[in-house]
């Protein structure tokens, strides 16, 4: 389902993938620093097809983010005594979309599991925001309106995750709902 990276090579696909996407989308390319871990998403015959990377969140009023929406000020965020995930450069190629959106999304709860993280911050793009919220009723909670970020409108939103694998029987989407990932071997999961 995902491939951590930890090469080059696997950083250049990686690359390839988010920028495509964003170059598509019209987004504002940027590099970030502090990167926790990348994953690449595999489809189901194991070509990679996605990314997502996470970053660790924090309520420092100087965190870039906090400047972008309030997270900051959110009550479950301030009262949470685990870490808080940052989500970014979530992507699918174009035309891996559909069939692929829920493994993109298990592979953000196998890794929040795995590190224990009950929350993801994030700036969602509001048709994606919509189908998470609409198709795979994600627990989640948009925290401002729409604001106008990268070359795009984008919907700030905290994302349930301990919700997601604590009761994993209730949303049919997770992929490997007995798995729990082993973020630091290397190792693929299926």
């Amino acid at each position: 389902m995902y491939t951590f990276v930890h090469n080059h090579k696997q950083l250049s696909k990686f690359q390839h993938i988010w920028k495509e996407v964003w170059n598509e989308k019209g987004y504002e390319l940027e590099d970030c620093q502090h990167v926790l871990d990348q994953l690449l998403v595999r489809n189901a015959e194991g070509m990679e097809v996605g990314t997502v990377e996470f970053k660790s969140y924090n309520l420092d009023k100087n965190n870039p983010l906090n400047l972008i929406a309030p997270f900051d000020r959110q009550p479950e965020l301030i009262g949470t005594q685990g870490p808080i995930l940052e989500i970014d450069k979530v992507a699918l190629l174009r035309e891996h979309r559909g069939n692929n959106l829920a493994r993109l999304m298990s592979t953000i709860v196998h890794y929040a599991k795995a590190h224990q993280c009950y929350y993801g911050v994030c700036l969602l793009e509001p048709v994606f925001a919509r189908a998470l919220r609409v198709s795979f009723h994600v627990p989640m909670r948009q925290i401002s309106k729409r604001i106008v970020y990268k070359g795009d409108d984008v919907v700030p939103t905290i994302i349930y995750l301990g919700e997601i694998f604590q009761q994993s029987s209730q949303f049919d989407w997770l992929l490997g709902r007995t798995k729990l990932a082993y973020p630091s071997t290397g190792t693929t999961r299926q």
